[in-house]
């Protein structure tokens, strides 16, 4: 391969790398198909990030610089409890251009970015990735989240994990596999939920996706709080503080409380628009019926409520 074009790759995926975790600050970890085919820029030249293929090569690319699995896509891909990603060859051809592309991204190490469909055209990303087996006899490759790259960001953690043997490699990348997974649960349920309710606050209508967070009716450190629509709710940034500190209580049949001693407050026009004022108010509910909030679910948080007011 050429090596000036796998320089110039090597610094195109690294500028990728920074521009993912800029943007991931700011989108709540999910980008559009549109912004990941047309907003990336190096050196002033687009480059386009997945396509047709789940197999991606933008434009001269000797390896690919992401793989994709889809929502209804024909391969059982998937980020396994053990930190690895078992990823289809495309086709039955283990020669194949684009499964040459990755058994050559296994031979030089060449780090990816992997691409997770959670709804229609929007995404999740996994990076960076390291194909570290190819098997070309069952049609796939093994690659796993590299713990040297990642290990910057959890230090305070893998501090107590130990040295660079393979035992404590092990160990970093389970851990870190752990930590991106429920990264990757916490960025679709607020998906999926803000979908379900047309991205407003289900108490105040707000529509700025930027100030809505997908909150928890059951807190998902409890068994039964799963990560399910049902279990969702779509709140503005203030609401969502107002429910989870039991200022306000949603009951089964979505009437919402505030509790007496705000009520009794005098203040400035947040507390008397934005909280006295949707004292007995009714949410509003999702389109779908089996989005609604579930009723056994804000039964037990209401009962945690009354125990404060």
């Amino acid at each position: 391969m050429n090596s000036t074009q796998t320089t110039y790759e090597n610094e195109v995926r690294m500028s990728l790398f920074l521009w993912l975790k800029e943007k991931e600050s700011k989108n709540g970890g999910i980008f559009t198909r549109n912004e990941l085919a047309n907003d990336f820029y190096f050196n002033n030249k687009k480059i386009t990030l997945l396509g047709a293929s789940g197999i991606w090569f933008p434009q001269g690319f000797q390896i690919p610089i992401s793989i994709t699995t889809t929502t209804k896509g024909p391969y059982d891909d998937g980020l396994g409890e053990n930190g690895i990603l078992s990823y289809r060859y495309r086709g039955t051809d283990p020669n194949h251009r684009d499964n040459i592309g990755l058994r050559n991204a296994c031979l030089t190490r060449t780090p990816l970015v992997y691409f997770i469909s959670v709804l229609p055209s929007r995404y999740q990303a996994v990076w960076p990735i390291f194909i570290y087996n190819d098997d070309p006899i069952n049609l796939r490759v093994e690659a796993a989240i590299d713990p040297a790259y990642k290990q910057q960001q959890y230090l305070p953690a893998l501090a107590q994990i130990g040295n660079d043997s393979d035992e404590s490699q092990l160990s970093m990348r389970r851990y870190i596999t752990t930590v991106t997974r429920q990264r990757l649960h916490q960025s679709s349920f607020r998906e999926y939920v803000l979908d379900a309710y047309d991205k407003s606050c289900t108490i105040c209508r707000l529509q700025h996706p930027e100030l809505l967070d997908a909150a928890h009716i059951i807190p998902d450190s409890h068994e039964l709080g799963l990560p399910v629509v049902p279990n969702g709710l779509s709140l503005c940034k203030i609401h969502h503080s107002a429910y989870d500190q039991n200022i306000i209580g949603i009951s089964p049949d979505y009437r919402l409380s505030v509790r007496e001693d705000i009520l009794e407050e005098v203040d400035g026009p947040m507390l008397e628009y934005g909280l006295k004022a949707i004292e007995g108010q009714l949410l509003n509910l999702p389109k779908r019926k089996s989005n609604y909030p579930n009723k056994d679910n804000l039964a037990f948080r209401f009962d945690e409520f009354k125990k404060v007011i």
